[in-house]
């Protein structure tokens, strides 16, 4: 994992500033690293006439070889391109009046104490995972999971925990190369309503109904909405999603489920 990012701020007042490590834009989501199997291209020995008597391959043989080789390295990058996660609807990232990510269930609902997640369970997605602490990287990008566990997810400890006042931000991998689908894949498919349960240290659990599901191209990504303070109590779920670019080697865009506190329990 990166170094050890500064001690928090208090994101959970709703008169606090965000924090300076907060994560830069341009890195708030985990970066598949899902590639494409690199084809070798193995050039045999060549038939009788292929050859000049000085032992040179002719121009336009070699012109041919060039081409069949791309076409082959064009088709790899076809067959080994992973299968794009499930989508949900697009959003342009910007406020538009009357916005909001409050459900009507979640009215009357009181804020939690401070405490860490230690599992985020979506039932609907068959998800049951564990939940580590990350914090940001050296550069101000957000650090998450090794990828040899892609099963586990990370909270953003500088920012609330689930239940506090605020926006909670819990990532996950949306696959890796070596296992396929990863913990967040199926982000894509929450409704409005979906329940997710967050297990808490300190023997609770937070009970959050998503509000909404959005895909965000990259650079559009809303910084103020996933980590920005707010008066509710807010989670974000938060994973890789769109298109797959084998040029660049990671998606275009990022998939961020909005879901708010609706209720509180204790751990069974």
């Amino acid at each position: 994992m990166a170094t050890t990012a500064p001690e928090p701020a208090p994101w959970s007042r709703p008169d606090a500033t965000p924090h300076p490590e907060a994560p830069s834009s341009r890195a708030l989501v985990p970066v598949s690293t899902q590639v494409p199997v690199p084809v070798q291209v193995l050039l045999g020995r060549h038939r009788a006439g292929g050859r000049r008597r000085d032992g040179r391959v002719p121009a336009t043989a070699l012109v041919l070889l060039c081409a069949l080789a791309g076409l082959v390295l064009l088709a790899a990058a076809f067959l080994t391109a992973p299968k794009p996660p499930p989508q949900p609807a697009a959003d342009g990232g910007r406020y538009q009046a009357g916005d909001t990510d409050r459900r009507p269930d979640a009215r009357g609902v009181r804020p939690m104490e401070r405490s860490v997640p230690v599992r985020v369970r979506i039932p609907a997605i068959d998800v049951d995972a564990v939940v580590v602490t990350v914090g940001t990287n050296t550069d101000g990008t957000l650090q998450v999971p090794e990828l040899t566990h892609a099963d586990l997810t990370g909270w953003y400890r500088y920012g609330p925990s689930p239940g506090e006042r605020g926006n909670a931000v819990i990532v996950g991998h949306v696959d890796t190369r070596a296992s396929g689908p990863a913990v967040f894949y199926d982000l894509g498919r929450l409704a409005s309503g979906t329940r997710v349960e967050v297990v808490r240290m300190d023997g609770t659990v937070a009970v959050f109904s998503v509000v909404k599901v959005r895909s965000f191209p990259k650079a559009e990504f809303p910084a103020t909405r996933v980590y920005g303070t707010s008066d509710d109590m807010g989670l974000r779920l938060v994973t890789c999603g769109g298109a797959y670019d084998a040029t660049q080697r990671g998606y275009l865009s990022s998939t961020v489920v909005f879901a708010a506190l609706t209720g509180t329990e204790r751990a069974g």
